[in-house]
């Protein structure tokens, strides 16, 4: 019995998958029905045959597909697995549709075109990609999709570690992973050695090409075209196709990331659409993407400062800039200004440059799933230490507060924390615990985590509720409630009422 490898980046716009072959890495082509490259968009369609079965398909056929019947069409599902209880009604399937089972039908399509050539009773090994910003409930989510699909999921690690796998880093080297692409922004500062590679901080945002799409359709496009675009998409999920359009506009704007030309011109349905780079330039200035990319990354090497090696800027070896959204020469201009020209220079980057990356990857949009597969097939021969960075916010019904502001360490516990008696009647007496990486408790910077069902027949009820939080050692997440309480003696003191643990580790 043989072992195939494989590396899946389950990409918020495109999917790739890779696989590891004993002397090179195989790119596999998802859906036959596209352009025939080897990235797909992350979209599926449910369609019923003239038998009644239902049938599905991923990949821009789908989309396509979905231009006719848009409620049977799922789109931008990495967005979807990030909310508590989404799901979506799929008429051809007459029922409702989660995120999971979603994601569980497009990694079936992904097997079924990675396994095509494997032989019956061999085993096909995956290690999947997501953000840094994935939560360890999201990350059991999507591995337990793949392993539904077929896989025999080896882990689950962030984008931009997978990465270094998959270039030509340099022995002790000191790398900066700059992944900005459909969904996300993540960096991850990597000390590369012969048989450790580490990843010594980690952070991401949620800030991509889906992001700028959308400030593009809502202060450009709109402003401009309001009345053409509400007349050209009238149907349930019009914004999706708005979204595609602008995404299809963008990638026309900078075609040519080198090009002179300053504008670009989609013709759809009799009208006419045209964006300058000059207006986008101007947008994206206007919305923060400088002040907070350069927060992010004063923040890591922050950290690094404090560490045992106390690294800064100036040890840095080499700044891998990747994802789609590098196109966009805005972003590249910003890594120029923070690191300096010849650290990185911003005219010399070129996107489809070969050179640098492993045997038998055509493009950089492929360096973090063949990344992950390169990994799957030296795991065994290094050492690697992934980070995965993480803020703990709870909420009770609407209200989101902070409970551990940073990756705190082992056996670090947290005063306590007053719960409000009428917020927890008013939610079942259930504590939703959030992901979020910004410097207060926000909602739109949230992640979902998991909940903790309390039992509210064990409180007196007389005093508000006090919840500890501690970070455990095995990387459990311990939430201790205590309520005051009189005692026999006339004394008051703090007693523990109950307690819960939430895994957040691999």
């Amino acid at each position: 019995m043989a072992n195939y490898l494989f590396g899946i980046d389950f990409g918020a716009c495109n999917l790739k998958c890779v696989r590891a072959d004993k002397s090179k890495m195989r790119p596999v082509r998802l859906n036959t029905n596209d352009d025939g490259s080897f990235h797909t968009p992350n979209a599926i369609f449910y369609k019923k045959n003239k038998d009644g079965d239902v049938e599905f398909s991923i990949g821009q056929y789908a989309i396509d597909m979905g231009s006719l019947t848009p409620e049977n069409l799922v789109v931008g599902l990495k967005r979807k697995l990030e909310l508590k209880d989404w799901r979506q009604f799929i008429p051809n399937l007459n029922c409702d549709v989660t995120a999971e089972k979603v994601a569980e039908d497009i990694l079936k399509k992904i097997f079924d075109a990675a396994t095509k050539n494997v032989p019956a009773g061999d085993e096909s090994h995956a290690m999947v990609t997501v953000p840094v910003i994935f939560t360890k409930h999201q990350r059991n989510l999507i591995k337990a999709a793949a392993q539904k699909a077929g896989f025999i999921v080896d882990g689950v690690i962030n984008e931009s570690f997978a990465a270094i796998f998959g270039v030509d880093a340099e022995e002790d080297s000191l790398n900066v992973i700059f992944d900005l692409g459909g969904s996300t922004l993540d960096v991850s500062i990597i000390k590369f050695e012969r048989d450790e590679v580490q990843e010594l901080v980690a952070a991401g945002l949620k800030l991509g090409g889906i992001d700028i799409d959308r400030a593009i359709l809502e202060k450009i496009l709109k402003p401009k075209f309001g009345d053409a675009l509400a007349a050209r998409w009238q149907c349930l999920n019009a914004d999706d196709f708005q979204m595609n359009f602008v995404r299809r506009l963008r990638e026309n704007l900078y075609a040519d990331e080198f090009d002179e030309s300053v504008s670009a011109t989609l013709v759809d349905a009799y009208f006419d659409f045209e964006i300058t780079r000059a207006e986008v330039d101007a947008l994206l200035e206007s919305e923060g993407y400088r002040e907070k990319i350069f927060a992010m990354l004063d923040e890591l090497f922050g950290e690094l400062a404090q560490g045992e090696d106390c690294f800064d800027k100036s040890d840095v070896t080499k700044i891998w800039a990747l994802g789609g959204t590098m196109h966009i020469p805005y972003f590249r201009n910003l890594l120029e200004e923070y690191f300096g020209e010849d650290l990185f220079n911003a005219l010399d980057y070129d996107f489809e440059d070969n050179d640098e990356l492993i045997e038998g990857l055509d493009d950089k949009y492929l360096v973090v799933a063949g990344g992950a597969a390169n990994f799957l097939k030296q795991r065994e021969n290094i050492t690697a230490i992934n980070a995965i960075p993480y803020r703990i916010c709870y909420s009770l019904g609407k209200n989101l507060q902070l409970g551990i502001a940073k990756n705190m360490p082992a056996g670090f516990e947290t005063l306590y924390l007053h719960l409000d008696l009428v917020e927890l009647d008013n939610c079942g007496w259930k504590i939703s615990l959030y992901q979020t990486f910004g410097d207060e408790a926000n909602f739109d910077d949230a992640a979902y985590l998991g909940e903790v069902q309390l039992d509210s027949a064990l409180y007196e009820k007389k005093e508000k509720p006090l919840l500890k939080l501690k970070m455990m050692r095995d990387g459990r997440l311990r939430l201790r409630f205590n309520e005051r309480r009189m005692l026999d003696d006339g004394n008051a003191d703090i007693i523990l009422v109950e307690q819960h643990f939430l895994n957040l580790e691999e």
